[in-house]
């Protein structure tokens, strides 16, 4: 199982050199919110266990979705990424989020 960085290193790799040009971040993150709209009704917890790893957080809401949360930070916490999935309760993805905040200079 590759780690879910390097797999989405490796895609944003291919894409650059497909295009023959570097991706900013806002393209990656435009990517990313892209690959989960297309996601929601179709993946399922176990896939993105599969591909990302266990999560750093797991709640239940009130209503029985499972949200889910990833994180990932650098500089002390200065720059990183928080990304959160909601499933339904039968485990397909229902809703995301993602939040990035760039370390300061």
């Amino acid at each position: 199982m590759a780690h879910p960085v390097a797999s989405f290193c490796a895609i944003l790799m291919i894409l650059t050199l497909s295009t023959g040009c570097p991706l900013t971040l806002e393209q990656r993150w435009e990517w990313f919110d892209s690959e989960r709209r297309q996601e929601i009704g179709v993946k399922t917890k176990d896939y993105y266990l599969d591909e990302w790893g266990p999560p750093a957080k797991r709640t239940t809401t009130a209503d029985g979705d499972i949200v889910w949360t990833w994180e990932q930070r650098a500089y002390g916490g200065a720059q990183g990424w928080r990304k959160t999935l909601i499933f339904t309760p039968d485990g397909v993805l229902k809703a995301f989020s993602r939040d990035y905040w760039p370390k300061e200079r």
